[in-house]
């Protein structure tokens, strides 16, 4: 067997140490070296791998956790959304029915009602059509009221000058033959030079001296409805004018043929002649 011999020297006492190794000892201690750096070098990596690996997972926990909360709040805001949708539907069918136009079918007042959904952007999908849908709603109802408010603009609806009733709609006695004749407006006596305003928006047709009605003003309300304004003293407003209800369009005058000074007021609808008294909802004129 092959040995090294290894001399040590111990100072203190001065003595020499003799001692012998069997080489393959050594071959067994160097190879034990060989293995231990590379083993040192992979235990040094894995070890701060792992730590980074460690870290990395406690980060993604936290992440995770915020957006756990941030999923459950977000949820709360679509339900809060989904109520608010909801009562706005509601709503819907409630100006639907006073307005009496028809409610929206069924499945579009009903979408997205009834269960929980756990895919949250189907929920969001869903909110957002039942808002578009809303919003079409609510546009149909806009324009209608809108039509509406000017309709109502456009209807005639107040006395056309202040004064008292003398004749009204319908067959009387002619005051000229005295014979029956059907009377296709009212008459409202007043002092010459009382204003006449208009009883409605609307466009002046005509205006101008027409034999048998005097100075007259005709107003075009548009919708179907036509005023009709006779024996004036004076006409203040001209052809083609846009005029507001309660404007000044003339004064009460007797000219054409009139006993006296008063206005004759009628109303046509759909190009027949309807009772004045009919669309009068004020106390007096100006309103």
């Amino acid at each position: 067997m092959s040995l090294i011999n290894i001399i040590l020297f111990y100072k203190k006492r001065a003595k020499f140490f003799n001692i012998s190794i069997p080489v393959f000892i050594l071959y067994l201690i160097a190879g034990f070296l060989v293995l231990l750096i590379p083993l040192t070098i992979y235990f040094v990596i894995a070890t701060s791998h792992y730590a980074y690996t460690n870290r990395k997972v406690q980060v993604l926990n936290r992440e995770n956790q915020m957006l756990k909360t941030e999923m459950a709040t977000v949820r709360t805001q679509l339900e809060t959304l989904s109520l608010k949708l909801q009562v706005l539907a509601e709503l819907d069918a409630q100006i639907r029915i006073a307005a009496n136009l028809d409610l929206l079918p069924k499945d579009v007042r009903q979408m997205g009602y009834g269960g929980s959904n756990d895919d949250i952007i189907a929920e969001v999908d869903n909110l957002i059509e039942r808002a578009r849908q809303q919003e079409r709603s609510f546009q149909q109802l806009k324009s209608y009221l809108e039509q509406q408010s000017a309709l109502l603009q456009h209807t005639p609806s107040i006395w056309p000058v202040a004064g008292w009733l003398s004749s009204g709609f319908g067959y009387r006695r002619s005051p000229w033959s005295g014979k029956s004749e059907f009377h296709e407006g009212i008459d409202i006596v007043a002092p010459a030079g009382t204003p006449i305003f208009a009883t409605a928006d609307g466009r002046v047709r005509s205006a101008g001296y027409k034999a048998g009605w005097g100075q007259y003003v005709e107003i075009d309300h548009g919708f179907g409805y036509l005023t009709f304004y006779a024996h004036c003293q004076t006409v203040r407003v001209r052809t083609g004018q846009n005029v507001k209800r309660g404007e000044v369009i003339a004064t009460v005058g007797r000219t054409g043929s009139a006993t006296g000074n008063h206005l004759h007021y009628g109303i046509k609808v759909a190009g027949n002649w309807v009772n004045p008294l009919n669309y009068i909802l004020t106390e007096s004129a100006n309103r």
